[in-house]
């Protein structure tokens, strides 16, 4: 990646570097979230700032695992250090070393900046955006903060923006959604803490009516067979169908088998950013990688705890976190929604659809 004229090599193992030092650091519980954590930590704080983590309150992050004081000062001295360090040792960067090159260079002047899906952006990358603004400018960040999965981990005065409800224009019409399946979509996330620039899916803003989503309960084959079944008739008229699973890969093997035997044409949207160039109607995703995308009908099939890992207790961030990716993966949905499970096996998200928005079909 060339920026500015500094030629910077990304570090796309960044993930498995965390874990290894975390690991190494006598971190055996959470993993996932405490990567999540390393991150957040990089993305909020400059690096002469970090020891602010310290006595900081964490925002969005959920109450769920309990990280104390001693922990707090694990992450900086023995994972986030040797990190630093071991990127300088393979002369790699990460995102937000982009971050900082960017803030680095010589300042652009812009006049005018609209900055979109500014959701997924951390402080340090606002920051970045900032530094190159004329003092007289106008810069317009756009806000999806129903593809928010993971909450804002700053508060806008962190960044130098005094974030006011003049400065705000709600686009409150949803052109995507049925109503039945925004309600289906809210009924997760409504329990949760609403940050200052949030929301969440409202069924009264949507325009049109639609198929009540369907739970499918049964055996992950039976679920696939199912919903096949279900969609069938939409492929012939030329209509787009999205199977969403919360893990790639091997997940997907049986799911791709009976594509195969059905003679539908499909294609793989995980890590690309386009829907590829041919007669495709049918794509398979990670929930994660259909971000920003949009589909006629999106299938959800094996929702299963297995599948879905999270904390048990109380106010847990990675359950938070899961509410809110499944909820954005049903949001892709413009037409109807399938979700589906293994009965006694079901994911804790299951339990949170709210009985009243959905209808329930069992196919064992």
């Amino acid at each position: 990646m060339n920026i500015c004229g500094s030629h910077l090599d990304i570090d796309k193992n960044a993930d498995d570097r965390i874990e290894k030092l975390l690991r190494e650091a006598g971190f055996t519980a959470d993993l996932r979230y405490f990567i999540d954590e390393v991150k957040y930590i990089l993305g909020r704080f400059s690096p002469d700032q970090r020891d602010r983590y310290l006595s900081a309150v964490r925002s969005g992050r959920g109450r769920a695992p309990a990280v104390t004081g001693r922990t707090r000062e694990k992450l900086l001295d023995d994972v986030i250090r040797r990190y630093e360090e071991e990127k300088r040792r393979i002369r790699k960067v990460d995102w937000n070393d982009v971050a900082f090159e960017v803030s680095r260079t010589a300042k652009q002047d812009y006049d005018v900046v609209v900055v979109d899906e500014t959701q997924d952006f951390s402080a340090n990358q606002i920051r970045a955006v900032i530094s190159h603004l004329k003092e007289d400018h106008t810069a317009t960040f756009i806000i999806d903060a129903t593809q928010r999965i993971y909450p804002q981990a700053f508060l806008w005065k962190e960044v130098g923006i005094e974030f006011r409800p003049d400065m705000v224009y709600t686009l409150r019409s949803n052109y995507r959604n049925t109503v039945e399946i925004a309600r289906f979509a809210a009924s997760l996330v409504r329990n949760l803490p609403k940050e200052e620039d949030g929301a969440v899916p409202d069924p009264s803003a949507s325009k049109r009516n639609g198929p009540r989503p369907k739970v499918i309960a049964g055996r992950y084959s039976r679920q696939i067979s199912y919903m096949l079944d279900c969609v069938k008739k939409f492929l012939d008229s030329g209509d787009t169908v999205a199977i969403l699973h919360p893990k790639g890969g091997g997940w997907f093997d049986f799911t791709r088998e009976e594509l195969r035997n059905r003679n539908i044409a499909f294609c793989e949207l995980t890590r690309k950013e386009d829907w590829p160039e041919g007669p495709e109607q049918v794509a398979l995703s990670t929930i994660y990688s259909a971000k920003g995308l949009e589909f006629d009908h999106v299938l959800l099939p094996g929702l299963n705890q297995e599948t879905t890992p999270h904390g048990r207790e109380d106010g847990d961030g990675e359950l938070e976190s899961l509410q809110r990716l499944v909820a954005m993966g049903i949001g892709r949905a413009r037409e109807s929604v399938s979700v589906g499970y293994k009965p006694g096996e079901q994911s804790t998200i299951i339990d949170m659809l709210d009985p009243a928005t959905y209808d329930l079909v069992e196919v064992n």
